[in-house]
């Protein structure tokens, strides 16, 4: 099974592929940036992680059910840890605005 997860921070494009025998790879404005080959994720530490430049280090951390595989994105800036993105819960406005 291979899911797809796409969205925009900081003015970068943002692509995360998922899949049960490839793993995960995690693009940013069409660049492959970081892999991983874990077969289950804990969801405690990054499974991928880029750095944006003066943006930030950007995290992402997946969530694992038994069946499917939800992720959400952090951007690090200064000791700052804020959410950008998660595909399975909604994010506030505030949370919104600073990610673009």
């Amino acid at each position: 099974m291979r899911k797809i997860f796409e969205f925009k921070v900081k003015g970068y494009a943002i692509k995360i592929i998922n899949s049960w025998f490839w793993g995960a790879k995690l693009y940013i404005n069409g660049d492959l940036r970081d892999t991983d080959r874990s077969f289950l994720a804990s969801g405690y530490k990054p499974l991928l992680i880029a750095n944006l430049g003066e943006a930030g280090v950007l995290e992402i951390n997946p969530l694992s059910g038994l069946i499917s595989v939800e992720m959400d994105a952090y951007l690090l800036k200064d000791d700052v840890k804020q959410q950008v993105y998660s595909s399975h819960k909604r994010l506030s406005l505030k949370e919104k605005r600073l990610a673009q």
